[in-house]
């Protein structure tokens, strides 16, 4: 059996990489989402134009996602965006095997939208 991948580098495939990183993308400089995963936390923020993923909580995030390692796995093996939004939304309605993924939004509206979310919530269909 081999050996299960890093949860941060699992995040970095997630939302770092294509298909993830074109749901990430309309987002503007500071948007953060924490994701927690087995347990541990980790911030995903939008600096620039870049994605940073760092282990720890983020003292104020826009929006918490927790989700369980089979998640990550099934979303990293995405190939397309609807492909990639497809198993996000199964997660999320917990459809798909074993993949539990439930989300937060922490900010008020104005932060969100100045934030760039609206595409965001839209591509994953959850407004």
């Amino acid at each position: 059996m081999g050996r299960k991948k890093d949860i941060k580098k699992l995040l970095e495939e997630v939302f770092g990489k294509y298909p993830g990183c074109k749901l990430i993308e309309p987002l503007k400089s500071g948007a953060c989402l924490q994701a927690t995963v087995e347990g541990k936390d980790y911030s995903i923020e939008k600096v620039e134009r870049e994605i940073v993923i760092s282990q720890g909580a983020h003292e104020n995030p826009d929006l918490s996602v927790e989700l369980n390692r089979a998640a990550c796995e099934y979303m990293a093996a995405s190939e397309k965006l609807e492909d990639f939004v497809i198993r996000a939304r199964e997660c999320i309605n917990q459809t798909h095997d074993d993949c539990v993924m439930t989300y937060e939004v922490n900010a008020g509206i104005p932060r969100m939208l100045l934030r760039g979310y609206l595409d965001f919530a839209r591509t994953l269909r959850i407004v």
